[in-house]
């Protein structure tokens, strides 16, 4: 497959890094000319939090870097880097436009997921207030990696494991996020999906609450 968006090339030539556990970054995935479209036709959602993408509109700009990251390819490079089959995985994408200052604390994911790779889209970002690290424990300002700028053409993934903790420090404000993660089976999905739309349901009653 001949990508759309993402420079698949590039993400295949990065190296995995095993500590604090199995995860790769990147930078600069994504071509300049493509940043105001991408911009444009990005998801407008007023709320904070994660929401599938079957809930939104956008542009088609924003659909064909969704092309991409549903693609075989991507699965197969993503996988192979992080030791992971994730080919024939079911795969959910949410996305995130609005942080709040509760988002970001350290965890390490359920066991219904096998990987999550992230793609930024800001305009640009700093290192701080924001910026995910992968954690060697629970504790934000303790062992780790550099903090990931989440600035535009980034991209971050884990595999999910025991210790795979992540987080990032405090911040409210836009902080635009591609999410896509591979569950181990469809029963999973199915999960997913129920509480992605429960949560969303009780925001739209209660706004800045979400079902426990």
């Amino acid at each position: 497959m001949v990508s759309i968006m993402l420079n698949l090339e590039a993400l295949a030539e990065r190296p995995t890094t095993t500590t604090p556990f199995l995860h790769l970054t990147a930078e600069n995935l994504l071509a300049d000319s493509e940043k105001a479209a991408l911009a444009k036709d990005f998801p407008d959602e007023k709320k904070t939090g994660f929401f599938p993408i079957e809930q939104l509109s956008y542009g088609p700009a924003f659909e064909k870097l969704l092309d991409d990251v549903r693609s075989k390819e991507f699965s197969r490079i993503v996988g192979e880097k992080l030791n992971r089959d994730l080919m024939n995985r079911p795969q959910m994408i949410v996305v995130r436009k609005w942080s709040a200052l509760k988002d970001g604390n350290p965890h390490t994911d359920g066991q219904d997921k096998v990987a999550t790779a992230l793609v930024y889209l800001n305009d640009d970002w700093g290192d701080g207030a924001g910026a995910l690290r992968f954690l060697a424990s629970p504790d934000l300002n303790g062992p780790g990696t550099a903090p990931i700028p989440a600035r535009y053409g980034s991209f971050a993934a884990f595999a999910r494991a025991d210790d795979s903790w992540h987080g990032h420090p405090p911040f409210a404000g836009e902080r635009r996020v591609l999410q896509i993660f591979w569950l181990v089976d469809e029963a999973a999905a199915a999960r997913k999906n129920k509480r992605h739309k429960r949560n969303n349901f009780f925001k739209a009653i209660w706004p800045g609450k979400t079902a426990s």
